[in-house]
């Protein structure tokens, strides 16, 4: 890890730790206005992405996970000279609106619907890459050089996560209060960041981040 990067991190986690940690997500919480009771689960030692369980009204969240969304997400602003600075307003701002995008998610009343959907894509992405062949391990395999129909099923999930996504970004901004117009930018850029990461590069990338190489084992295994 270079200096600036590290100087950076150093820079997220002080200011976040400075703010409390897990009470900056307790005290958003309690502001919602929702009529679900959502609970959460911190972790300060696992490196536990930030998600939602729906069915259990509970958002999953950790030290690392959050630390790392925020880099990402200035680097995302910074290379876009979206001039979000670091420092504890901001990172204030990041942490109410990440629990509200999840939360989001738990109030979404075709969440579940929509991934029954996300699974069967993922099944039928499956069989496909079964049926060509496809070296799963080789970077050289993009939307644009696949067949057809595999060329159609990745475009199936990327509307799939793109729609829910978004719904739950739209969700959320019915019931967060924003402190000013500043706060408002932030949350419309993140969402921004958040759909440009379903951008997918290579087969191999979609494998890796939807875990599919466990299913797709198994499945030739049993073929």
């Amino acid at each position: 890890m270079s200096s600036s990067i590290d100087s950076t991190f150093r820079k997220i986690l002080f200011s976040y730790m400075e703010l409390g940690e897990k009470k900056l997500f307790k005290t958003s919480l309690k502001e919602f206005k929702i009529d679900k009771h959502v609970h959460l689960y911190y972790s300060k030692r696992r490196n536990i992405p930030i998600c939602a369980l729906p069915r259990l009204k509970l958002v999953l969240s950790s030290r690392s996970g959050f630390v790392s969304f925020c880099y990402n997400f200035y680097t995302f602003a910074n290379a876009y000279n979206y001039n979000i600075s670091i420092n504890t307003a901001s990172i204030k701002s990041i942490a109410k609106f990440v629990i509200s995008h999840e939360v989001g998610h738990i109030l979404d009343p075709e969440i579940y619907q929509t991934r029954s959907q996300y699974s069967q894509i993922l099944s039928n992405i499956i069989d496909l890459l079964l049926k060509y062949d496809i070296d799963v391990t080789n970077a050289d395999f993009y939307k644009s050089n696949l067949p057809i129909d595999l060329e159609d099923a990745v475009l199936d999930l990327k509307k799939n996560l793109i729609d829910r996504e978004s719904k739950a970004w739209d969700i959320a901004k019915g019931f967060v209060t924003f402190e000013d117009a500043k706060e408002e930018y932030i949350f419309n850029k993140m969402k921004e960041y958040a759909l440009a990461t379903y951008n997918f590069g290579t087969i191999k990338n979609i494998v890796r981040e939807h875990n599919l190489d466990v299913f797709f084992k198994y499945k030739r295994y049993f073929a």
